[in-house]
């Protein structure tokens, strides 16, 4: 049986659009994986009187609540007290949660304001969520029959209550052969429209599959979920989907290219990348990645240019010479009037170069044709890299 849940968060900030919500994103993806299924994302101003309505609202159709933001400790910090007066129960001051606020703030060389005392208070009979990342602890209440678990908003403190909280209190909710399990094609080249007409095909006969189709340029994602004690029954169907999309799939399910490139050539004492086409797409792809492998420098040097090149081939092979004491190159160039582009890697004395044209030739120069190119040069690159490692 399906758990479902709805997240609640709780600041103007959201409202008026200075930050986007990506702790509801980030609490569905871990939900979903342990089979809880999101019914809905709400969104409210600092407001006692409207979260504690919109608590109401929600509650009504889903067993489970999770609610982001609100536990500072300013006057617009109300959610505490909307989720008590949503239960009917008193605020009571928890010692422990001010002790360990006190530590903090000993640690830190300063005393603690009286106004932190405010996120010390939590409705009666309610579990403290003790927050390794931050002051504010969260809390989880049970009443009118429902569940809801409060945590602050900030994400680093959001994931930290996750892990050491909630996800193994919530998991048994949903046993392993109920949770649905979801595949995803990313794909570069063909529209929503034509990836449809390719493989709806396919479905005929299964109604009980969820097909979904998500564009974000420059991918059109194909998405299924099913239960996981039909995943056999499915086991073809995935199979004829990845045979159809393989002249436009870039990748698939939870594969991330651009991270397991940057994971391959930090392992090389010295790579140089030279991106002659996309004019700061590829920097844009890659840096993420480039960030979080570690806090040692890595010999990689990304250089971007925003000329255009009539001979793609010929610009990539320079590009590949011009730093010979480098153990591995990598450089894109492009586009010509035909919209060609080359793809090239040298890795020691070995060189391998190609000549490509673009998926959009009408387009050439939008931002959609440009990340295309990035997305597909890391796979070809973490394709090489991969074959000749091996």
């Amino acid at each position: 049986m399906t758990t479902y849940a709805s997240i609640l968060a709780v600041g103007s900030e959201l409202l008026c659009g200075q930050i986007s919500n990506g702790n509801a994103a980030w609490l569905s993806s871990k939900l979903f994986a342990i089979g809880i299924d999101t019914k809905q994302h709400v969104t409210v101003d600092d407001i006692e009187g409207e979260i504690t309505a919109a608590i109401t609202a929600m509650t009504k159709d889903v067993d489970l609540l999770l609610i982001t933001g609100g536990l500072g400790p300013t006057s617009d910090d109300l959610t505490r007290n909307g989720v008590a007066a949503w239960a009917g129960l008193p605020l009571q001051f928890h010692q422990a949660s001010w002790d360990r606020i006190e530590q903090i703030f000993q640690r830190l060389g300063a005393p603690a304001g009286d106004s932190n005392r405010q996120q010390c208070y939590f409705p009666q009979g309610a579990t403290v969520l003790v927050n390794e990342a931050g002051t504010a602890n969260g809390f989880m209440i049970q009443a009118h029959g429902k569940e809801v678990w409060v945590l602050p908003g900030p994400p680093k403190e959001v994931e930290a209550i996750w892990l050491t909280h909630a996800r193994q209190a919530l998991t048994a909710r949903t046993p392993a052969a109920d949770r649905k399990v979801q595949r995803k094609w990313r794909t570069i080249g063909k529209g929503e429209s034509q990836l449809a007409e390719l493989v709806s095909p396919l479905f005929v006969g299964h109604q009980d599959l969820e097909i979904a189709y998500r564009v974000h340029a420059p991918y059109v994602e194909l998405k299924l979920r099913f239960p996981a004690h039909t995943a056999a029954r499915y086991q073809a169907v995935c199979s004829q989907i990845e045979q159809v999309l393989r002249p436009w799939l870039f990748e698939s399910d939870e594969f991330n290219t651009p991270e397991a490139l940057v994971e391959r050539l930090i392992h090389f004492a010295s790579v140089d990348i030279y991106d002659g086409v996309t004019q700061g797409h590829l920097s844009e792809l890659l840096a993420p990645h480039l960030r979080n492998v570690g806090k040692e420098p890595r010999p990689i040097t990304l250089m971007t240019s925003w000329e255009g090149h009539e001979d793609p081939v010929g610009f990539v092979e320079q590009a590949l010479t011009f730093q010979m004491d480098t153990e591995v190159a990598l450089a894109i160039a492009g586009l010509n009037a035909q919209g060609g582009w080359a793809v090239g890697l040298r890795l020691g004395e070995q060189r391998f170069i190609e000549e490509r044209a673009s998926f959009y030739r009408g387009d050439t120069q939008r931002p959609r044709n440009l990340k295309a190119i990035a997305s597909l040069a890391a796979k070809a690159w973490f394709d090489l890299l991969t074959s000749e490692l091996n």
